[in-house]
């Protein structure tokens, strides 16, 4: 009986060693995707440590550049029917890390793991991202194998290394953080109240843009030189803003609010200093369109295509633009009321820490617009991401209607003349047209 008894059990034994390797490990017979939006996660944990980080609006733009350019190439090779890569293209890139084509990947996996690689080594709060990153790895780990799971981490990161290797050649680290000396006159840009801030990023236009060979491609229409004649169009243009301003009109006032995207800027309340937190203009177009992706249901690749191609133009215009406003110098409204109009006037959102002429927002948002319709077409939307910051929802009919409605807001905030909108919006639709004209994403 003590004989025939141990047999079964060490039979059972055998089986279940034999048995537990096959359930344990999940047969790969083609490429995963398990959450087609992980890409905009991954640009909202970049919004996060940027708002976290205070750093300027240029300098987000270049985050959210690189590390979408490592979402895209990291899976353009699984597109390659239709997708091309961007090296070659933008400056500098060259041909990243291939997949393994006798091996499986979850995708949506290798994208994540290229694009948090490329951001956890640019931002300055690092535990954001890798936070971020180990949340998203822990449901990983839920559904894939173990070899799946390394497999496309690995090769996102090593596509991740690449970029990251490449953006160190931007002249990112030679430029930032030099001293700049304003012209002693007040017919120029002047660190402007209430905190006369130096100026922020003077020699923006000496990083290397993305698609773009040279900002000083793009011609502009020179500012209205200053006056102070009450007859001259100069005085009519500041007292336009002046106007604006004093109507206190709360549909204006609340557009303007919307669109700040300032985040840099503070309040003073008696002798303290309080610092508001803010998405920036580069982190509210790709928001706007992660919202416009999951309404109209895009693949992952369609995500991917259209964040790049978005965060690429965004940064070249921001390039541009401050190259045009270091070398115009132009007065903010804040400073030109102050002295020909009224001394104690205050601009509703905070003058930002830079040179008025042209609008930062106009031209971002013209060349945004400009790819974006170009590639999407006319599609209507709601924009969701100012909710988080306390600011509502917007209906737009069209990408080109955000637009306009973020370069008007800068009249209605009190930081801008109208020239700057105006003359901004062809300056940043031709960095649109140039993305569209130079830089590919799908085979013709």
């Amino acid at each position: 009986m003590k004989t025939n008894f141990i047999k079964p059990i060490w039979l059972l034994l055998i089986v279940g060693i034999a048995i537990i390797p096959s359930c344990n490990t999940k047969k790969e017979t083609q490429h995963s995707l398990l959450n087609n939006n992980v890409l905009s996660e991954c640009n909202r944990a970049i919004q996060t440590s940027i708002v976290q980080d205070m750093v300027p609006a240029p300098v987000g733009s270049r985050r959210y550049f690189y590390a979408t350019v490592a979402a895209y190439e990291a899976l353009q090779p699984f597109y390659a029917d239709s997708q091309v890569s961007l090296a070659g293209q933008y400056n500098g890139l060259t041909i990243s890390p291939q997949p393994d084509t006798n091996q499986f990947y979850c995708l949506d996996l290798v994208a994540m793991s290229a694009h948090t690689f490329v951001a956890e080594r640019l931002v300055y709060n690092s535990d954001t991202i890798r936070v971020f990153r180990s949340k998203q790895l822990a449901e990983y780990e839920k559904t894939l194998s173990k070899q799946m799971l390394e497999r496309s981490i690995a090769y996102g990161d090593s596509v991740g290394s690449h970029i990251v290797k490449w953006s160190k050649t931007d002249s990112f680290a030679q430029f930032r953080g030099k001293f700049y000396l304003s012209k002693n006159s007040q017919t120029k840009w002047q660190p402007t109240p209430p905190d006369f801030t130096d100026a922020i990023e003077p020699f923006w236009g000496r990083i290397r843009p993305a698609g773009i060979k040279d900002v000083k491609e793009f011609s502009y229409q020179q500012p209205e030189p200053y006056s102070n004649r009450k007859d001259s169009r100069f005085y009519k243009i500041t007292k336009q803003v002046y106007d604006e301003v004093n109507k206190k009109d709360s549909t204006n006032l609340a557009t303007a609010w919307y669109w700040d995207d300032n985040p840099n800027a503070s309040f003073h309340y008696g002798h303290a200093t309080i610092n508001v937190l803010k998405i920036s203009p580069a982190g509210h177009w790709l928001a706007l369109f992660s919202t416009v992706s999951k309404q109209k249901k895009y693949n992952l690749i369609q995500s991917a295509e259209g964040m790049v191609r978005v965060a690429g133009t965004v940064f070249d215009a921001f390039i541009t633009c401050w190259h045009i406003k270091y070398e115009t110098e132009y007065i903010r409204p804040i400073d030109a009321v102050r002295q020909l109009i009224d001394s104690t006037w205050e601009s509703p959102i905070q003058t930002p820490a830079f040179p008025e002429y042209p609008s930062g927002h106009t031209v971002v948002s013209s060349s945004a617009a400009t790819v974006l319709t170009h590639l999407f077409g006319e599609v209507s939307f709601i924009d969701d991401s100012e909710e988080p910051f306390g600011l509502g929802k917007r209906s737009f009919k069209n990408f080109r209607e955000a637009a306009n409605q973020a370069c008007i807001s800068r009249l209605y905030g009190g930081i801008h003349f109208v020239d700057a909108i105006e003359n901004g919006k062809p300056i940043g639709n031709a960095i649109g047209q140039y993305h569209i004209d130079h830089i590919k994403t799908k085979k013709p």
